[in-house]
């Protein structure tokens, strides 16, 4: 059996092969990356959202109501914090949609968002370059086995909003559907990355014939890990790993299996919940009108807007 970890416990976020740099991809990605998603996030709670329509966006359920806003940061949107309110009223009162079979969670702002992510709906994830983003810290101790790296710990929480790259290796079924996957290479791409504790909610996007395109929310990792396999001794850890090898993968509660320690590298892989199985859901939800009537709806929030500005009394 497959031991997936939910990424949602405080500790680092998206970790990178290369480097342990904590001010390591903190901005707009630049180049190649341009454009990859990093404009569409928002910050929900302690977690991550993606735009997905004028007034909605998407996460993950696994880590619960992350209170009553979603902040389009200025990290994010290149100006300052936008404040979104979430419409606590809609589906019948629940205040958001999850998707069945899933680990996916829709959400309604009160305000319009100005611009929005578009959604891979094809079925050809496989082989495409892909940026993921994540908050948290950069990693944390090394994973040595018979004194050979082997990866890294997650390390401590700092909050702060990073992208990394990989490339999708394929599709998993999972009891909670469909979930894009992509391991953490020690040959990869050139922001070669993986996802660790905090990382939970945020998009997954993949470069769709030179569009960026959101392909799957963040959902969990390989794990956990330890050195042997006693149960009760508290050795156990999370780790992000180019190799598995010579380490014992499950848990207390349902055992550990020594992964063998081959002479090529066993990467652990990331997960997200995949949006092109569940499209169609998504779409009957967060609905994205017609050019003419988007039009419409962002000249309302303009006006809105003004209006608001026009009776603000002096402070």
């Amino acid at each position: 059996m497959m031991l997936l970890w939910a990424c949602t416990s405080p500790c680092s976020a998206v970790l990178f092969y290369d480097t342990a740099d904590g001010g390591h991809n903190t901005t707009a990605p630049p180049g190649a990356f341009e454009n990859s998603g990093w404009q569409y996030e928002g910050t929900y709670g302690g977690f991550l959202g993606t735009i997905i329509a004028p007034q909605y966006f998407i996460t993950a359920q696994h880590f619960g109501l992350q209170g009553s806003t979603f902040v389009h940061n200025g990290i994010f949107n290149g100006g300052s914090d936008v404040t979104y309110n979430v419409d606590a009223t809609v589906n019948g009162g629940l205040g958001y949609w999850d998707i069945a079979g899933t680990d996916l969670r829709i959400l309604k702002v009160q305000e319009i968002f100005p611009y929005y992510a578009p959604l891979y709906t094809g079925g050809s994830e496989t082989g495409l370059t892909m940026v993921t983003h994540g908050m948290g810290g950069p990693r944390g101790d090394p994973i040595l086995v018979s004194s050979t790296l082997h990866g890294w710990e997650h390390g401590a929480p700092d909050g702060t909003p990073r992208w990394g790259s990989n490339t999708v290796s394929g599709i998993y079924a999972s009891v909670l559907g469909d979930l894009v996957t992509a391991t953490f290479s020690a040959s990869g791409t050139a922001e070669e990355a993986t996802l660790s504790g905090g990382d939970s909610g945020g998009g997954l996007f993949v470069n769709d014939g030179g569009i960026w395109k959101l392909a799957g929310v963040n959902y969990s990792v390989d794990g956990r890990f330890d050195t042997n396999n006693t149960v009760g001794d508290g050795t156990d850890f999370d780790a992000a790993l180019f190799d598995r090898g010579g380490l014992y993968q499950g848990s207390d509660a349902f055992g550990w299996t020594l992964i063998p320690n081959l002479v090529l590298d066993d990467p652990s892989s990331l997960y997200a919940s995949r949006i092109s199985s569940n499209a169609a859901a998504i779409s009957s939800i967060a609905v994205v009108p017609e050019p003419q009537s988007a039009l419409l709806v962002m000249l309302a929030g303009v006006l809105a807007l003004r209006r608001r500005r026009v009776f603000t009394p002096p402070v």
